[in-house]
């Protein structure tokens, strides 16, 4: 049994997400035979669009493809946890209206994962993992959400205890002004005496 290489696993795991929202495939059917080149830090990968609108892995970059992609590998995490807001970090050129649907497609594209988990490991495992992946999420946003909360309240009412600037240098001041009355009052009991 011959293995298949990474590109024909990619390849099939594109055609499997974009087969679980046809409307996407449609939208990208005017594109066919247009070539993305997609580049996440030092990777890069290089696709064309199909008559039927999916995206096809190809081994060679393209000589001047239709749109370039350009992604930072620290906003990497920002797509998990708020893909909409993520967007800003991706850097689109070339075709202005390959570059709108594909904008489009990645603020409206949410593939059902568990549908697709559905045919690799079955219904029940696959709604398992589907709700542990919801309960994660929820629970992280959660997390996130006291924490930034707590930080707030720390800002906002404790930070008030710690002395101003200013303060701290009128008191610096005082403590000086107190000490040189302190020598002074010890020379004259020294003269007194």
């Amino acid at each position: 049994m011959v293995k298949p290489s990474l590109p024909h696993l990619i390849s099939r795991g594109l055609h499997a997400l974009l087969a679980t929202a046809p409307w996407a495939t449609q939208r990208l059917q005017p594109f066919s035979g247009q070539s993305l080149s997609c580049h996440l830090g030092h990777w890069s990968w290089h696709f064309d669009i199909n008559a039927q609108g999916f995206l096809e892995w190809r081994s060679s970059p393209p000589e001047k493809p239709s749109l370039t992609l350009h992604l930072a590998p620290s906003a990497l995490p920002g797509f998990l946890a708020n893909p909409t807001a993520a967007l800003h970090h991706l850097h689109l050129s070339g075709n202005s209206a390959l570059a709108a649907e594909i904008g489009f497609l990645a603020k409206h594209f949410r593939p059902d994962l568990e549908e697709l988990l559905s045919h690799a490991i079955g219904d029940g495992l696959a709604h398992r993992v589907g709700k542990f992946w919801r309960q994660t999420r929820s629970w992280a946003r959660d997390s996130g959400s006291r924490w930034v909360t707590m930080v707030r309240e720390y800002a906002t009412e404790e930070a008030d205890l710690l002395p101003h600037p200013s303060q701290q240098q009128a008191f610096a001041a005082q403590v000086t002004a107190l000490s040189l009355d302190l020598d002074r009052l010890e020379q004259r009991i020294a003269r007194l005496i």
